[in-house]
């Protein structure tokens, strides 16, 4: 039960909260067959964005997190768009830039660190780290929805957390589970 529950409140969300504008502007470049960068920092909601303005498109996910290297990657290359999601974190050696160059239609998701030259002439769809205000909506939509047992205060506690660690949405989800008593503390 605890599983399914945390598994429940950690998923993307249904609808994309504090981000329609970036949504409006991510579906408007893809419906013009433009290549685009989404850019910010971690627990911004960068790959939730991708995903909901892909959606209806013919599309590839890779996760460079698990497929880091030129061969993963090539072998996973299909028609359509190509969603590189963390490529940050990609081995970017010469032959996987000249290749995510070359894609003629891509989505690429990035931290603000990477200056990637293969992306430079890319549109950029910058995220910004959530407010106090908005993690707090973001997780008084949840308790709602899971029906979790959990006040204002719990609320607030976890929204502040997220601010701390940048405006982290995963980070306030995670105490929000903790504070649910769905998960163990996890920090440190």
């Amino acid at each position: 039960m605890a599983v399914k529950l945390i598994e429940q409140l950690l998923a993307p969300p249904q609808k994309l909260l504090f981000r329609e504008d970036k949504l409006r502007e991510t579906l408007e470049l893809l419906r013009g067959g433009e290549s685009l960068v989404i850019r910010g920092p971690v627990g911004v909601g960068k790959t939730t964005l991708a995903l909901m303005a892909a959606k209806g498109f013919k599309q590839t996910y890779i996760n460079c997190f698990q497929c880091r290297t030129y061969d993963c990657i090539r072998r996973r290359i299909a028609p359509g768009l190509i969603i590189l999601d963390d490529y940050t974190l990609a081995k970017r050696t010469a032959q996987l830039v000249r290749l995510v160059k070359e894609l003629p239609w891509k989505l690429v998701v990035i931290h603000p660190q990477l200056q990637a030259e293969e992306l430079k002439d890319l549109p950029i769809v910058e995220l910004k780290p959530y407010t106090l205000q908005e993690l707090e909506e973001i997780l008084r939509e949840r308790v709602i929805r899971l029906n979790l047992p959990l006040s204002d205060y719990d609320i607030r506690l976890a929204a502040e957390e997220g601010v701390r660690r940048g405006g982290n949405a995963r980070i306030a989800l995670l105490k929000l589970a903790e504070l649910a008593g769905l998960t163990a503390s996890w920090q440190a």
